[in-house]
């Protein structure tokens, strides 16, 4: 397989279904993966990312019966193999790691939280950029 998006999307699509250390396998190709997206793509992922279900494990334990948190990284590499956010979501949340219904809801979410911590840090008197 030539091109490296598309294997890093095939091996994280295995690692969905088998529930494998997808990071472990294939460390080139997912490490770094959030850095090189566009800033509007890395928001995306950090509201999927922020998303994930509390009671899930946090990375790197992927063995056991509980769902496991992805990283920034990894969720990112599902999308630079080719996948469209919603399919992201959907598999995160066939995983069990986000109960939201659409993928519109968490980023909505997300945004909102940007802006209210945004907002909560200005000092009093000061304007806020909304």
């Amino acid at each position: 397989m030539g091109n490296p998006s598309a294997l890093a999307g095939l091996l994280l699509l295995l690692g969905v279904a088998s529930s494998s250390p997808v990071s472990g396998q294939t460390p080139g190709l997912i490490d770094g993966a959030y850095e090189r997206m566009s800033p509007a793509n890395q928001n995306v992922a950090r509201a999927l990312f922020d998303a994930q279900a509390p009671g899930t494990m946090p990375a790197p334990g992927r063995r056991g019966g509980a769902a496991t948190r992805l990283t920034l990284d990894e969720i990112a590499a599902h999308k630079q193999g080719g996948q469209p956010w919603s399919r992201v979501f959907q598999a995160m949340k066939t995983r069990g790691l986000v109960h939201e219904a659409n993928l519109a809801q968490i980023v909505s979410r997300h945004q909102r939280r940007g802006r209210v911590s945004v907002t909560s840090a200005a000092p009093t008197g000061a304007s806020t950029v909304r």
